[in-house]
């Protein structure tokens, strides 16, 4: 069995820093104590070679075998480019990828970069990138979330009528969730887990529902008690960048779920441990969910929080109407 990884183990800062550096466009080393790869980002990162590392989802897209995999293809970006976020792309040579294409894509997913990165060879690193090992990257999503901890709480005025206690948790790397209390929390208490959304919590956008689910949410806490837990899981946990690649391709006529997919991740990658953890930590073992969403239910109760879901239903306009369909249709969504 694979050790538990902690944030003071050398191989969590290793990942830590590769995050940072897949962010920053610049390549790392992956080892898998094997054999080791240079890789790249796709979207900003220098193109190392004309072998890419894909998603299982990107590759089933694309009518390949439905596992990680290394596409051979000509070293020029724009055609590597299609290969990774294209909705049609021309297709190389595939092999399996194994450990180092699953580590790869994986740390550019957590870096909100498009998950492709082209693979070189390791010993023409330049001195002092970064390195680290598959296996570590494979497992730092589930050790980052165990590691929420409040670290801040004040009394906040709301304008839905009623003033919450709004605590900060903080994670290992400085990731937060915000916990929006109102009244005193027991068992049973009512709880929205809601996910980051910029264009619809800030901007008002129609495309989606999220900003109207976000305002009835904190109404009803307001008038009834609970706690609204808000993640910084944007576009279902691709990123905003992403959320807007994938925009785009809805505009060329696919859903929300084919867009996600044709760039390379699931549906749905929203990870709900660390708000299991944030759950557990304010006594909440058993909870009223608002939520539509039958998968989030099951995330949250997978991390040992029992859950009666209760509907929340937004207006439903000319421009949101295709999302809720969709949402409903493919997604599950109880609508």
């Amino acid at each position: 069995m694979t050790p538990r990884l902690i944030p003071t183990d050398p191989g969590f800062i290793a990942v830590h820093r590769a995050i940072g550096e897949i962010a920053a466009g610049r390549p790392v080393v992956i080892r898998d104590g094997v054999q080791a790869v240079l890789a790249s980002p796709i979207d900003g990162g220098p193109v190392v070679s004309g072998r890419l590392a894909i998603t299982a989802a990107r590759a089933a897209y694309l009518g390949l075998d439905s596992a990680p995999a290394v596409v051979e293809a000509e070293a020029d970006r724009a055609v590597l480019e299609a290969l990774a976020m294209a909705d049609a792309a021309p297709v190389g040579r595939q092999q399996r990828g194994g450990s180092l294409a699953s580590a790869a894509t994986e740390l550019a997913k957590m870096a909100e970069r498009v998950p492709a990165m082209t693979l070189g060879d390791a010993a023409k690193a330049a001195p002092g990138t970064l390195a680290c090992h598959a296996g570590d990257v494979l497992a730092f999503r589930h050790a980052l979330a165990a590691t929420q901890r409040p670290i801040a709480s004040a009394q906040v005025p709301l304008a839905a009528g009623a003033t919450a206690k709004v605590t900060a948790f903080r994670n290992a790397i400085g990731g937060t969730v915000t916990a929006v209390a109102v009244g005193d929390i027991d068992r049973g208490a009512l709880v929205r887990v809601h996910s980051a959304c910029v264009t619809g919590d800030i901007l008002g956008s129609l495309k989606c529902d999220c900003g109207a689910q976000l305002r009835l949410a904190l109404s009803r806490i307001a008038s009834d008690g609970g706690v609204l837990l808000y993640t910084a899981q944007e576009g279902r946990g691709i990123g905003l960048a992403n959320k807007l690649r994938a925009y785009a391709l809805q505009d060329k006529g696919l859903d929300t779920v084919d867009a996600n997919i044709a760039l390379g991740f699931h549906d749905d990658e929203r990870d709900y441990a660390a708000a299991g953890n944030v759950l557990s930590q304010l006594g909440l073992g058993a909870i009223r969910l608002m939520t539509n969403n039958p998968t989030k239910a099951a995330g949250l109760e997978a991390q040992g929080i029992s859950v009666e879901p209760v509907p929340i239903i937004g207006t439903v306009t000319p421009e949101n109407a295709h999302y809720l369909a969709t949402k409903r249709s493919r997604s599950g969504h109880r609508l």
